[in-house]
């Protein structure tokens, strides 16, 4: 059996580009989860489930913010996931987004941020998880 959850432990504000490290591993059967670099890598080949969840932060009160995470595939976009945190709203906005994907023995799966200065919300409102299917 291949599969991990792991949440992001501390609140950050992004760069663009940046990977994020969902750094508290809770589960990693098969150790294919690096909690230290944020990527996942395939054991075997084969159909993966992978799944994304994060809560944004807009401190602002005049303006919406839009936060988007990608799940990245060997550095190619699988999902986007796009939050708009709005101050009429509260300031804060969750957004989900999950896959399935083929993998090849190697292939790296890893959580990118696509906007900089984005404030996540750490603990159990943002976290990555994944595994084989059958």
């Amino acid at each position: 059996m291949i599969s991990f959850h792991a949440n992001l432990s501390p609140t950050i504000a992004t760069t663009n580009a940046q990977t994020i490290v969902f750094d508290h591993v809770t589960t990693n059967l098969g150790g294919a989860y690096n909690g230290t670099t944020g990527v996942f890598t395939a054991p075997v080949a084969g159909q993966y489930y992978f799944s994304l969840t994060f809560m944004l932060n807009n401190p602002s009160s005049d303006y919406s913010y839009f936060g988007k995470l990608d799940v990245i595939k060997n550095r190619n976009i699988v999902i986007l996931v796009r939050a708009d945190a709005n101050p009429e709203t509260g300031h804060f906005a969750t957004a989900s987004g999950a896959t399935i994907i083929g993998l090849i023995k190697g292939d790296k799966v890893s959580v990118e941020a696509n906007s900089a200065q984005m404030i996540i919300i750490g603990g159990e409102y943002t976290y990555f998880s994944g595994f084989m299917l059958g």
